[in-house]
C-alpha cells in the first residue's frame, strides 16, 4: 500500500495542480475554476485534494513511488505509462463527480450537476484526454512543489 501523505503535502500539491490547470485553461475562456486558489470554490479545492490523495495509488500502479531522497534519479515517465496515470485519474474524476450527484449531460453546468466528460475514457473528446494527460506529463514539477520526487519502486526503499 503507498505510504499516505501529509495534509500540508496535499494542499501543497494540490495548490500546484490547480496553478497548472490555470495555465493550461486561462487561454480556452471563462470557467468557474479559471480563478485563484482563495478564490476556487470548495468543492474545486477539494477535487484538487482528492487528486493530490491519490497520486501514490496511481504511480503504485505503474510500478513507481514518491520520494523526498534527492539521491535516488527520478523516473521519467512513458508516453504508455502517462495514458495509463490519465485513465486512472479520469476515473478516479468520474467517481467523485457521480458520488456528488453529477450526470453525463451535452455541456458543462455546474448548477445542474451535468458534464459531458463524465463518460468512459474510449468514448471521451480527444480534448478532454489531452487534459487529463498534460496533467499528468507536469506531474514531476508539480511534485517538486511539494519536495517530491517520482522513482521507480525497484529503486526506492522508503522516503
Amino acid at each position: 500500500m503507498p505510504e499516505a501523505l501529509s495534509e500540508t503535502t496535499i494542499d501543497d500539491m494540490a495548490r500546484a495542480v490547480h496553478e497548472h490547470y490555470l495555465r493550461a485553461r486561462r487561454a480556452a475562456g471563462d470557467d468557474e475554476a479559471v480563478v485563484g486558489w482563495d478564490e476556487l470554490p470548495h468543492r474545486l479545492r477539494d477535487d484538487n485534494r482528492d487528486h493530490a490523495r491519490d497520486v501514490p495509488r496511481k504511480l503504485a500502479a505503474i510500478g513507481c513511488a514518491l520520494s523526498r531522497r534527492p539521491d535516488l534519479a527520478p523516473a521519467v515517465l512513458t508516453d504508455a505509462e502517462i495514458e495509463r496515470l490519465a485513465r486512472l485519474e479520469h476515473l478516479r474524476w468520474m467517481r467523485a463527480r457521480v458520488e456528488a450527484g453529477w450526470r453525463p449531460g451535452a455541456v458543462h453546468d455546474p448548477q445542474g450537476r451535468r458534464h459531458p466528460d463524465l463518460v468512459p475514457w474510449d468514448e471521451l473528446t480527444e480534448e478532454a484526454k489531452e487534459k487529463d494527460r498534460s496533467t499528468l506529463r507536469t506531474l514531476p514539477a508539480v511534485l517538486a512543489v511539494a519536495g517530491l520526487r517520482i522513482v521507480r519502486e525497484s529503486g526506492f526503499s522508503g522516503p
